[in-house]
């Protein structure tokens, strides 16, 4: 909890002091995620957990491409058919903005947390713990946009329900690159999509993720902690 509360005062103060060195408009949250990031990087630095996050890791194996392979589609179900709209200020700025949110939820949520949690708790506990704790991080939309109640808490549930498949795939493979870029392009298609997908669609996308995230811990659920701490130097089976 502390960790994400950290990030949110970073947040704010980004978004109090850009103003005050000339930086405003939409420029303001480019700024407020290039502190977050440097946040994150900071944190990940201090646990030593640049190793364990598997952040150069080039390769885990066939089964964790799969599953790449599935988080990718959901990542292709906003930009298909209707296609992607160029919203100022152009795809260049939003990829950029939308890489740094990747950057630094990831490396705060999927490995500064979750590592904190997967050597108190037992898989699951871990995994549902770090889910919940993203989602709740949401709750920043409040003093950062103009979103109603309603659609705050939407999103909350479904940023923890999508949390819940990121968090299970860093728990078995600790690999962390491919989540930054998947969370990223999500993103990107996902704000940027000329057809949102409707209510129930996003619903039943937020149950698959939860499926998705039971299925990659799989075996993990019933080994003893002590079989579960290490890094692999290879991919886990």
């Amino acid at each position: 909890m502390a960790v994400h509360i950290g990030r949110f005062a970073v947040l704010m103060l980004a978004l109090t002091v850009a103003p005050l060195i000339g930086i405003s408009g939409w420029y303001m949250g480019l700024f407020a995620n290039v502190a977050c990031v440097l946040y994150a990087v900071v944190l990940v630095t201090v646990r030593r957990l640049w190793r364990t996050s598997g952040i150069l890791v080039g390769w885990r194996g066939p089964r964790a491409a799969i599953v790449l392979l599935v988080l990718i589609a959901e990542v292709l179900v906003w930009a298909v058919p209707g296609g992607l709209e160029n919203r100022p200020p152009g795809y260049g700025l939003w990829a950029l903005t939308l890489l740094l949110v990747g950057i630094n939820e990831e490396l705060t949520s999927r490995v500064v947390v979750l590592e904190r949690l997967r050597a108190a708790f037992g898989p699951l506990s871990a995994v549902v713990l770090t889910a919940a704790l993203f989602g709740l991080q949401h709750l920043s939309a409040f003093a950062t946009t103009g979103r109603d109640a309603v659609d705050i808490a939407g999103n909350i549930v479904v940023s923890a329900c999508t949390g819940f498949a990121l968090v299970a795939f860093q728990y078995r493979y600790r690999w962390v690159t491919p989540l930054i870029l998947v969370h990223a392009a999500a993103d990107f298609t996902a704000i940027l999509s000329l057809r949102p997908l409707a209510d129930l669609a996003i619903a039943a996308t937020a149950v698959g993720f939860v499926a998705l995230g039971l299925v990659i811990l799989g075996r993990q659920l019933g080994r003893p902690q002590n079989e579960l701490s290490s890094p692999p130097s290879s991919p886990v089976p």
